[in-house]
This record gives structure tokens, sequence and C-alpha cells, in this order.
């Protein structure tokens, strides 16, 4: 049977691929090598934080899965960063890993046009040109109007624990040995990077009554718009290492696979291991340590991923405050594996080699489940599209945050595992995470991606920000009536504003006029959080919105089909081979990339502008 759509692999770019052409009405066939693992979390138990909850919230905007998943197994909801301003404001969540594994696999086993088959990818299979399926480790072939490679660490994986290397995609699963090598012969570079997760400990052996208790806020909200109220069932605890952990780490660092040679695949920045702590910052005394419920009696001490032989790893742990007689449920580890280039991607994640061909998650050279999910669900929705003979769809820096890191993937390439940050995102006060279904979620119902249920949720939104808007509009406060407002800085002395002039002082919150405008109250809490970001904020956004108009006129120009760009006088030779190489598709990617200076911008808008 010839399908329209083959994902490979089932993490989260894999589930989210595969979920985005089934809801497009593609065949989709998703090929893993153990179906009782999809969706499994391999890392920490926590979805969201800063930017990465930005993306959890677009993914479902786009009517993905993780988000609605991510509620349905809260266990504790956080609000990080509220003090930096809305551009800065994240949602985290920590979930049971068993109960969001369980019950997205539930969700995927269950999807119309969507069939689950078990096995390993050996070969990409082309026909005329382009990808046309894939052949299986037992030699059978499976024919696809469009492929979707995703992999996570599987890609010929090692775990490393001190001195001891296994082959393995995961603890307990093999490693897919042969696909990074099929992607290779049709041309791709493919290279190696590192990782590590932090050991186990068994929650009954932690002695916590000493600890810092760092309880939900109740006034988060949750990820997905299909959900009014978070869950918070579970506190964290919170402990410091100290000099001892810190001489115990130094002294098993020769064992490491990030300090020992010969050298492995660049580790993550900014997800340091403690052996990366203790040996980079030698002066700090202490680190902090989260104590995070894991879900299954055991508890992740988050801060603590770790490529330490086992020992070292029970002997770190236990100079710990309040780990003086834990018990590893299982160590820690590191884990090296396969990716490949993804300069050598269009921005809808499609081979730039090999149409019909698209790549998502971990082996794009990023790290993190929020990541993986974005990327997953624009490349199972460009590969549907390319299997039903349309052009694949895009998102640009100026409209989303899985834009902003599919450009800097598709445009500067990696060279380390790439997070995504807010500080990564010119535009970040319009690509807030509380106005990513405003943002997103018209495009998406256009495309066919989004339910009906969360397009009535939309436009129920909507209609409450106008109702509330128009109230605040329309009710003016001279003097006397703003006494009856409960904070002192919203007093009049004289004139008078109305509700929503007032409601843009840095003091006013708009819960402060519930008792002079009482049906406010009623509306939707997610429609009053939008309004009042937009109101305050409404000169700073008016501003970023009219430097993406102005962006706009210069990022969408593109270069035509095979232009030649080492016919463009006026450039270096360098600056030219690194454009023939990347390849950009617009004026705007080409200023992006490393070494292309404004000088040559200038040259080859006038080039382009000449030829026009």
């Amino acid at each position: 049977m010839k399908h329209d759509v083959i994902v490979v692999g089932g993490g989260h770019a894999g589930l989210e691929a595969a979920l985005a052409a089934a809801r497009l009405g593609a065949q989709t066939l998703l090929v893993t090598l153990k179906k009782e693992t999809i969706g499994t979390l391999s890392c920490n138990p926590a979805f969201g934080g800063p930017a990465k909850g930005g993306l959890v919230r677009e993914v479902d905007a786009l009517g993905g899965a993780c988000g609605r998943m991510a509620d349905q197994a809260a266990i504790q909801c956080r609000i990080l960063g509220e003090s930096k301003g809305p551009a800065a404001r994240s949602t985290r969540a920590l979930v049971d890993r068993l109960a969001y594994r369980d019950g997205i696999r539930e969700f995927a086993v269950n999807c119309p046009n969507l069939t689950i088959r078990e096995g390993e990818a050996a070969e990409v299979l082309r026909r005329g040109g382009r990808a046309s399926g894939i052949k299986l480790g037992d030699g059978s072939e499976l024919e696809a109007g469009a492929v979707v490679l995703t992999g996570g660490t599987f890609w010929r994986g090692v775990i490393h624990r001190g001195r001891e290397q296994t082959p393995a995609g995961r603890v307990g699963e093999g490693a897919a040995d042969h696909i990074s090598l099929s992607l290779s012969r049709l041309g791709h570079a493919v290279g190696r990077l590192s990782t590590c997760t932090a050991p186990r400990v068994r929650a009954e052996t932690v002695e916590g009554g000493r600890l810092e208790e760092q309880p939900g806020d109740s006034n988060a909200r949750p990820f997905s718009v299909l959900h009014d109220r978070v869950r918070n069932t579970a506190s964290c605890l919170m402990t410091w290492t100290n000099p001892e952990t810190h001489r115990i780490v130094a002294a098993g660092l020769n064992d490491s696979i990030f300090y020992r040679e010969p050298s492995t695949g660049a580790p993550p920045r900014y997800c340091p291991s403690i052996e990366d702590k203790v040996a980079h910052y030698p002066d700090r005394e202490r680190h902090h340590v989260f104590l995070e419920p894991d879900g299954q009696g055991v508890i992740f001490p988050s801060g603590l991923p770790t490529g330490l032989a086992p020992e070292v790893q029970r002997a770190m742990i236990r100079s710990i405050a309040g780990l003086e007689n834990a018990e590893l449920a299982w160590p820690g580890y590191a884990i090296e594996y396969d990716y490949s280039d993804p300069s050598e991607l269009s921005l809808s994640l499609e081979s730039l080699r090999l149409p019909g061909l698209f790549l998502a998650g971990q082996i794009n050279g990023t790290s993190g489940y929020e990541e993986a999910a974005a990327q997953g669900l624009m490349a199972g929705l460009g590969a549907a599209l390319r299997a039903s003979g349309a052009e694949p769809a895009t998102l640009g820096r100026t409209e989303a945050l899985t834009g902003v890191m599919i450009d800097d993937l598709t445009v500067r390439g990696v060279s380390e595992p790439y997070r995504m940050f807010t500080s990564r995102a010119e535009w970040r006060l319009i690509l807030r995470e509380d106005n990513a279904d405003l943002r997103l979620s018209p495009w998406a119902e256009k495309m066919g991606l989004l339910d009906a249920e969360r397009a009535t949720r939309l436009r129920r939104k909507m209609a409450d920000m106008a109702a509330a808007r128009k109230m605040l509009e329309e009710t003016r406060l001279s003097p006397l009536e703003s006494r009856r407002l409960e904070h002192p800085d919203l007093r009049l002395k004289e004139g008078g504003l109305s509700a929503a002039e007032l409601l843009k002082r840095p003091a006013a919150r708009l819960r402060h006029f519930f008792g002079l405008i009482p049906q406010l109250e009623k509306l939707r809490p997610e429609a009053l959080l939008s309004l009042e970001t937009e109101i305050k904020f409404a000169g700073y956004i008016r501003r970023q919105e009219e430097e993406v108009a102005r962006l706009k006129k210069q990022e969408t120009r593109p270069f035509p089909p095979g232009f030649d760009f080492a016919a463009v006088k006026g450039i270096s030779g360098e600056v030219r081979e690194v454009l023939a190489r990347r390849r950009p598709a617009t004026l705007g990617q080409a200023g992006r990339i490393p070494g292309v200076t404004p000088a040559a911008l200038s040259v080859l808008a006038v080039y382009l502008k000449s030829r026009a």
C-alpha cells in the first residue's frame, strides 16, 4: 500500500508530524522502533519555560497535541519571567511522565488517517529525483508521496556512563544505525552532537523536611485553549550543591564523556552538565538543584545532568542537603548521536537536495521537546501538502517563535544543540505566549489544521476581548469616580479619563476595574490577559508592527530560482561562496547568514532591483 506521508520516529517531532499530516486528510504511516514507547519524555519531566512555553502554545494554536496532553498529565504549573514583562512571560508544567506517554500514545492510536507500524527505517528511497518512501531493516519497502524523518537521539546513538559505553537511543532501547548513513549517501552533511540527563532518585529516600518548598502558581494558564484551568497537585523542593559536591565531580571528570579524549559531539551550551558547571565556574560555591516529582515514585534532580560514572553520581547525590541518604532509581547518562546539518533544508524543513524529504526535531541539531514538537508539526504540514501536489507552507520570523527557530536553523546552521530563547526573537512583544492563538489559529484554520472546538474557542476569546475593550473605552472616570478604584495610584486629581486610558498607567491592572465594571470579571481570563497586554503596551506593539512592515519589504524580496550568486559583482569571493552554499530564499535570509555584511546585502538588493 502506498501512503501519502510516512513519518519515521515516535518522539515529539514524529508525533506532531504524523498527527498534522493526518489532520489534513493525508493517509499517514508512523514507523517507530517500539509502539509502547511512543511519546516518551527521555529527559526531564517538564514542558515549557522561557520561549519554550510559547512554542507549546503555538503548537496548540496550530492544532497540535503536546500542550493538550501536558495539561492532562500536569502535576504542577508555574509562571516564569512575569516580572520581566509580557514578552518574557512563560508557562512551565511538570508532568507525570507515564501519564503523558500513555495519553499521547492513545491519542495517536485513535487518530483517523494514521497507522502505526513497528520497524527500523534503514534507507530513504527515491524515484524521479524525489523521495518516494523508505526501506525497513527487514528489507520491506514502503512507498509514500513524502517522507518525514525524525529520530531524536537514536541515530547511531551511544550512551555513556563514565567509561561505560552502550549503543542505544535511550536507556532500554536500541539505536537506529542505518538511516543517517542513508541520508549521508544522499549528500546531506551529517555530524555528531551530545547531551545528557540527570539521575533519578527514589522519592521515599529524600529528606525534604528542611528544604524550601516551591509550589505551583494558581493563576497560571493551561497550555491548550481546550482547557480552562491548570492542575497543581505537587510541589518541588529546592536545594544546592556545595564544595564537597564539586570536589566529587572534579575527581570524576577524566571519566566523563565531556572531558576525556577523544572528544565527542558538542554538548548543549544552555543545559550544561554538572561537569561543565564545576569545570567552567570553579569560583562558584554552589549551584541550584530543583527536586522535581517525576510521577513514578522518583525525583528528577534538575540541575544535575551528567555523564559521570554511576558510583560518582551516587557520591555526588549524597553530598547534597536533603539527599544524604538518597538511593538512585537509575543513574543519569550522556548520549552522543548523529544529526543532519539544518542549513541544507528550506524554511518548510524540506531537503534542498531531495524534494519530498522533510527533517524535524533533534536530528536538526535542536534540543528540547518543545522545539521538536514545533518542527514536527511544520514538517508534517509540509509533507502532506507536498504529497498532495501543493507547495509546503512556512511561518516567518515576524509571525511565530516557530518561524524564528526554523529560520535560525536553516539560515545559520548549528555548531551545538540549539535552544529557543525569547531573546532570539526580534519581535518578541508581538510573538507573546498569550496571543499564540490570535496569531496562528486563523492561519491554521485556513490550512485545515484546526479542529472545530479550537476554532469556536478562538472566536469566543476574540468576542470577549472586543466586548471588554468596548466597556473600558466607554467607561469614563471623573476624579470622584476614580476613588472607587482600589489602587491609590489610579486616583485622578482633575479632568477625566476612560478606563482604557487609565489602564495604561504602570500600577494599573485590569482587576482593579472589576468593582467599577463588574461585567469584566465574567469574561474569560485568557481574553482579559491578552487585552490588558494589548492596551498597556499599545505604543510599543504599534512600533514593532511598523518595523515588521518595513522589514517585510526586504524580507520577502526573493531570489529567482537557480539564482547565480557567483555572478554578482561587488561582493567578496568569500561572501559569494557562503551564499552559494546556503542558498537563501530571500534577501532577508541572506542578511542573517554569518559573514554576509550589510554592504554585500546592499549590493544584492541593487542587483535584484536592476533585474526586476
